[in-house]
């Protein structure tokens, strides 16, 4: 049970208005109705869209991202590093005492708190000195529409470093919050404001502190679970390394998900002999498998035919440009560049020169063959030279994408005049193979 002096107090709050029983009632039992439990706060968290769940116990490892972890009076020693931990992760945490044993646990957040003293204020609730009232300081978002809480008994937050104070007294700190790694807390120095009687009129101050401290660890919805630890429960296992990072987004926050999904499974790891038995169950699958694949007759008798190929016509073939010319299909340009390239090797025969057409000039290369050819040779030579030097290669003019073309008349006059340069050079060229 919490001190003595939250009975005495509770019958003097609320004397004028209901006195209180003498019978001893558990405090802080959110089921509890009586002015000391916190069936109002459970209400007020739900009507605000939360899941209250009171817990017997805790294990550090269930609780996630969508959970806030609301220690109330905690008479079980909360393991500071523990806590530590979850917050860095990305966990939301309240630490509401004065008296319990969440001391070492406050001052691992960077909290000292004061249990030898009252409080000092500059107002006390009618004037009695057990219940000092705390004021708003500055503007964090715990603060708003707060003005004054009135406290029963409470303690105080000395030292607060790392962290703001939100709701204070003249000396000492009453309610602070801050974050560590990605997760937030807040801690309160008197639980004794969320029991029932502490949360409805006139202590409108107190009221509204509990909505707003719900809605800034919600960030915007995503936490919607209150999990309530109060009194005697104990706590064990370790916190997830990974809960939240409210900056990550949407993608974030998905493989987060996946990633809690597969730490939540750690317990479940079989062991050894476990994955041996597993192991040999799948291997007999897989040949059961195999023999049911296996074809029960004797398939066809493999000839090897599909491996043989011919091999496809090259598409500048000579012969094959010469043949679907003549029979109509073909390029005369195709046909053109062939006569080209029979005078080419002609002309180096004659000249001595490799591919004389692109690396020799005109005026040269017509005095080349005149010199060995005679000069008729060269006559013909200047004739034809720059119609054969405007041709295309012969793969750019067999090309699919070619768009060149030569008119029947234009190539019968290029024939005849590479004829009459083939005749002087010492070669014929005949009509029915203008290329041997």
């Amino acid at each position: 049970m919490k001190r003595a002096g939250l009975v005495i107090a509770g019958t003097v709050l609320v004397s004028g208005l209901a006195r209180a029983e003498p019978v001893e009632i558990a405090d802080y039992d959110p089921h509890s109705s009586a002015w000391n439990g916190m069936a109002q706060f459970v209400a007020l968290a739900e009507g605000m869209g939360f899941e209250v769940t009171p817990v017997s116990d805790l294990e550090w490892g269930s609780l996630g991202a969508k959970d806030i972890l609301f220690l109330v009076y905690p008479l079980k020693h909360v393991d500071p590093a523990k806590l530590g931990d979850f917050v860095q992760a990305g966990g939301n945490v309240v630490i509401a005492d004065d008296f319990g044993e969440a001391g070492d646990a406050m001052t691992q957040l960077g909290l000292l708190r004061a249990e030898t003293r009252m409080p000092r204020a500059s107002r006390y609730y009618e004037g009695r000195l057990w219940a000092p009232i705390a004021t708003a300081q500055g503007d964090h978002f715990l603060a708003r529409d707060v003005g004054e809480v009135v406290t029963n008994h409470p303690a105080a937050l000395d030292r607060v470093e790392g962290a703001t104070t939100v709701i204070g007294f003249d000396e000492g700190a009453l309610v602070v919050a801050g974050e560590r790694g990605t997760g937030k807390f807040v801690a309160v120095s008197d639980p004794s404001i969320f029991i029932n009687r502490m949360q409805q009129e006139p202590f409108h101050g107190n009221l509204q502190l509990t909505a707003n401290i719900l809605r800034w660890l919600s960030r915007e919805g995503t936490a919607n679970h209150v999990v309530l630890l109060r009194g005697d429960v104990p706590m064990y296992g370790e916190p997830q390394p990974f809960i939240d990072d409210p900056r990550g987004g949407k993608v974030g926050r998905s493989i987060a998900s996946v990633n809690s999904w597969m730490y939540s499974w750690r317990d479940w790891l079989p062991q050894a002999s476990a994955m041996k038995v597993i192991a040999a169950a799948l291997a007999l699958a897989l040949l059961l498998l195999a023999f049911l694949a296996l074809p029960v007759r004797r398939g066809p008798k493999i000839d090897g035919l599909w491996l043989r190929f011919s091999r496809p016509v090259r598409r500048d073939d000579p012969h094959a440009l010469v043949t679907t010319a003549e029979a109509g299909t073909g390029s005369l340009l195709v046909l053109a560049c062939i006569l080209r390239d029979q005078v080419q090797a002609d002309l180096a025969e004659a000249s001595g020169r490799a591919e004389p057409l692109y690396t020799v000039p005109e005026a040269e290369l017509v005095a080349l063959v005149s010199a060995a050819k005679g000069t008729n040779a060269g006559v013909a030579l200047a004739r034809v030279y720059r119609k054969l030097r405007a041709l295309p290669s012969r793969g750019q003019a067999a090309a699919p994408w070619s768009s060149g073309t030569l008119t029947r008349r234009d190539f019968e006059s290029l024939y005849q005049d590479v004829a009459e340069l083939c005749r002087t050079l010492g070669h014929e060229l005949t009509e029915a193979n203008p290329v041997v």
